[in-house]
């Protein structure tokens, strides 16, 4: 898969990388509703690690999507009340396209260090709400990227400042500000 990101880092600035996909062609029909308890063949079904930890995915009608694990908290800066999530057809290419949206292909991979740096003084340069909550940048930013049933390509930044306080920020294609929330570990 190649992505549109402009030129943030080089090619191995990966520390670790897995990955979760569906099996069989990525070239499926269109699905008016999807059957939750009947997933396509090429549906991904578990979430890569670490990414499984405080994600998980949730199936509807209109296909599936990415959601806060249980124990997990996501929310928007300034919200309590609305639930951040990422669904399958978010890409910008997805949307109006008929029928059910699915993954078809998740993969993560962990940047530090410069990478980890350029990633950050871009946020803190596009996101407000980020840079007004972070002054350094974070150990680590994991980088997810998604493909869905139509071949739309999409990716999912999650910057951790620790193992249990994450940011999520959705890129589709562009990382645009009303995309970024909190992801916290709640208190038993």
């Amino acid at each position: 898969m190649r992505y549109g990101m402009v030129g943030v880092m080089g090619a191995a600035f990966a520390l670790c990388s897995s990955m979760a996909h569906g099996h069989g062609d990525h070239a499926v029909a269109p699905l008016e509703q999807m059957d939750c308890s009947r997933l396509p063949a090429t549906a991904v079904t578990q979430l890569p690690d670490p990414l499984g930890r405080w994600a998980q995915l949730e199936c509807g009608a209109g296909g599936q999507k990415l959601v806060a694990a249980p124990g997990w908290l996501w929310r928007y800066p300034n919200s309590w009340f609305d639930r951040p999530f990422a669904p399958a057809g978010v890409p910008d290419a997805s949307i109006g396209e008929p029928g059910a949206k699915y993954f078809v292909e998740i993969a993560i991979e962990a940047l530090a260090g410069a990478d980890a740096q350029s990633v950050h003084e871009r946020f803190s340069r596009s996101i407000p709400a980020y840079a007004d909550a972070h002054d350094h940048a974070p150990a680590t930013f994991y980088r997810v990227t998604a493909e869905n049933n139509l071949g739309h390509e999409m990716e999912f930044w999650f910057p951790a400042m620790s193992d249990t306080d994450l940011w999520g920020v959705l890129c589709v294609p562009g990382c645009r500000p009303d995309y970024a929330f909190l992801i916290q570990k709640q208190q038993p």
